[in-house]
């Protein structure tokens, strides 16, 4: 009774719900789920490449990336979730720089240079918010609700350096977020800016007009999504087991 209380809570009070103070970034944590990502990947690529099951993946871990080799050949790699500059004079993680926001990355120093010139798509089946419930922080799963996946706006860097005494190349990437669009500002005053498939070759193309790029950051809800209240089980990023995809309630579609 307490599981199915809180999906209606959900569903009937959505708009209640209080959006993070201004400034909190997301995301914050996704998931990726292989099958359908995969096939996503090769709608948009028509190759089939791997893709591994991540279920509660955090800032500074591993996350797939989807970009194009110099010979021009897509691939799927894994990188650092937290951007690292390469001029940074280090590559322990500094700020928050897991997030880029949209309005502001053809300007700031850490993501003018990799958005002019190395963009990428992190790939994603879905991310989570959390909202006070009762005093418990409650998890949130956003996913899209008639697709396979998301493919999130990224840019990514490469930093080469000595770190704790070794010589080291660090591939890290960033998310960037826009406004969030109506419907989405009721969970969050920011969104990650997800592309629809026909246009994540131009994001990726280095020869697209800067005009382009900036208007695929535009802070709108391309597709309908599902949100979906999950198990605290979740709130530990940690916990990486199948219990991170166990939903307390029905979905809410947002559009």
């Amino acid at each position: 009774m307490q599981q199915l209380g809180y999906g209606n809570f959900l569903r009937t009070n959505l708009r209640m719900l209080r959006a993070p103070r201004r400034g909190t970034e997301m995301c914050g944590r996704f998931n990726v789920v292989s099958d359908p990502l995969m096939r996503l990947v090769n709608i948009i690529t028509g190759e089939d490449l791997v893709i591994k099951d991540r279920l509660n993946l955090a800032p500074t871990e591993d996350v797939p990336v989807l970009l194009k080799t110099r010979a021009g050949d897509w691939t799927v790699r894994d990188m650092r979730w937290w951007l690292v500059p390469r001029w940074s004079d280090s590559a322990a993680p500094k700020r928050s720089m897991f997030n880029a926001r949209s309005e502001t990355i053809a300007k700031s120093r850490a993501f003018r240079d990799p958005f002019e010139r190395r963009r990428c798509v992190v790939l994603a089946s879905g991310y989570y918010e959390w909202v006070m419930v009762n005093g418990v922080k409650m998890p949130n799963y956003i996913a899209p609700a008639d697709d396979l996946g998301f493919a999130f706006a990224g840019l990514w860097d490469r930093w080469q350096g000595e770190h704790k005494g070794e010589a080291v190349t660090l591939n890290s990437c960033t998310i960037i977020t826009a406004a969030a669009s109506p419907g989405m500002d009721e969970i969050h005053s920011r969104m990650p800016v997800a592309l629809s498939s026909d246009q994540v070759e131009r994001w990726i193309d280095n020869c697209t007009e800067r005009a382009e790029l900036i208007a695929m950051l535009a802070p709108e809800l391309r597709i309908r999504v599902s949100v979906t209240p999950m198990s605290t089980y979740v709130n530990n990023s940690r916990n990486k087991g199948e219990e991170c995809l166990e939903a307390l309630g029905e979905s809410s579609i947002l559009h």
